[in-house]
């Protein structure tokens, strides 16, 4: 018996997604919940059009009431991201134009909106005609690559020169990059061992234990992966743990440490160290465990609040903690693209007293002489490097030394780095010292 069809699988995420009214649900829970169900063929096309949708959703729209004598209604919601969807395979995928046209109208069938299939047809035959850079010419920069405006305001003011670079670089889809276990491999070892499996990637420029791969595929087809020898991980999420520095077993804190790519790391630069991570949310403390398992490492896992130490800290300092905070997740757009049609303006400000608070919460758990390692995936000062400047005017027992791994920061405090299209995502981190005296 065949499968759900794909396509009709992402009209109806995409409903949960990116409803008409209302808060949408998260893409990543979704198509956890969608995906079980698609044969292994199938899960591609799937992932794509959700992914690519959701990044390029303010283009299509606009594009598509265009052509619309008379806007569709709200009921008709399922046409409309059918349409969406189909434009998106005729700009942004490879696929056989007159497959992607013929493949529609009968979705719309499988939706139950018959009376649809001539309209889509006709819009999608249109489609043909033009493609996404022509659509783009001439268009608001926020509408272009696909931005709400209040965020593309806030780019233009924190990062003026750079903002439309990163608006184009949050609307492409992101390289597939993995760190390689320095307890086994060393680079060129790693490099062999995937172009022997007949992938190619190449080095990275800031993290010397990253590789970028020539093509995504899926992590099965990794040699080692199973074993622990590579873990997906984007090279400027990989920096904020190279900035740690403790002794021969050292304790180290990995605070909001889901789903535990970080605390992977951490366990393979210090072998020796005695490590934590913590987690709000003991259910996805389970996703932590199993990456430890697959790369043969341990950490005692704890479920907590990080505003809230009392709750669960032994009373033990710690030399290093490394808090991954909460946070909006504009600079990794391209990996959680239904995120900037989820958030608000007014979000950002309770997201930064929330980091702040949790800096706040940590600090007495370091020994005197440690260090707090702050990061988070935003390409906003407001909660990057405003917030380590507001604990550092509150803490005069702290001062900041982060090492900027090369001449791409565009920060004054901390390091920021902003998302490029084929290079890394946008991420900040600010190593914060905690002073002797």
């Amino acid at each position: 018996m065949a499968g759900p069809d794909p396509r009709r699988q992402a009209v109806e995420t995409l409903l949960e997604v990116l409803p008409a009214r209302g808060e949408g649900a998260s893409l990543r829970l979704a198509l956890a919940s969608a995906t079980g169900s698609l044969e292994d063929r199938d899960r591609g096309l799937f992932m794509d059009l959700c992914f690519g949708v959701c990044r390029n959703f303010r283009l299509l729209e606009h594009w598509l009431e265009a052509q619309l004598d008379r806007p569709l209604r709200n009921k008709a919601r399922p046409v409309r991201l059918a349409i969406l969807c189909g434009l998106h395979e005729l700009w942004f995928s490879e696929r056989a134009p007159h497959a992607v046209v013929n493949a529609w109208p009968d979705i719309c069938r499988k939706l139950q909106c018959p009376w649809a299939t001539g309209l889509v047809n006709a819009v999608l035959r249109k489609a043909t005609s033009t493609d996404a850079t022509a659509v783009r010419a001439g268009l608001a920069p926020a509408v272009a690559w696909s931005l709400p405006d209040w965020l593309w305001k806030q780019w233009q003011q924190d990062w003026p020169e750079q903002a439309e670079d990163m608006a184009r670089a949050s609307a492409t889809a992101p390289p597939m990059t993995l760190r390689f276990d320095r307890r086994r491999l060393d680079r060129a070892g790693a490099l062999a061992m995937l172009e022997e499996a007949g992938i190619h990637a190449t080095p990275g420029r800031l993290s010397p234990w990253s590789l970028y791969l020539e093509k995504s595929l899926p992590v099965q087809q990794l040699p080692g992966f199973a074993d622990g020898l590579f873990s997906v991980q984007d090279e400027a999420a990989q920096l904020p743990v190279e900035q740690i520095e403790v002794p021969a077993g050292g304790r180290i804190l990995d605070a909001c440490a889901a789903p535990g790519g970080k605390t992977g790391q951490i366990a393979e630069r210090f072998p020796g160290a005695e490590l934590v991570a913590l987690e709000r949310d003991a259910g996805r403390l389970e996703r932590v465990r199993e990456n430890m398992e697959r790369l043969d490492a341990e950490a005692t896992l704890l479920a907590g609040d990080a505003t809230r130490p009392e709750q669960w800290w032994d009373g033990e300092p710690f030399d290093a903690i490394l808090l991954d905070a909460p946070c909006s997740a504009t600079g990794i757009l391209r990996r959680q693209p239904d995120s900037k049609w989820h958030r608000r303006a007014s979000d950002i400000r309770e997201l930064a007293g929330l980091q702040l608070r949790m800096v706040g919460a940590l600090w007495p758990l370091i020994r005197p002489g440690g260090a707090l390692v702050y990061a988070t995936c935003s390409a906003l000062a407001q909660e990057n490097e405003q917030v380590v400047r507001a604990f550092l005017g509150d803490h005069p027992d702290a001062s900041e030394d982060t090492h900027a791994p090369g001449p791409a920061n565009a920060a004054r405090t901390g390091v920021q780095l902003l998302p490029q299209t084929g290079g890394q995502d946008g991420f900040y981190f600010a190593r914060l010292h905690r002073k002797r005296n």
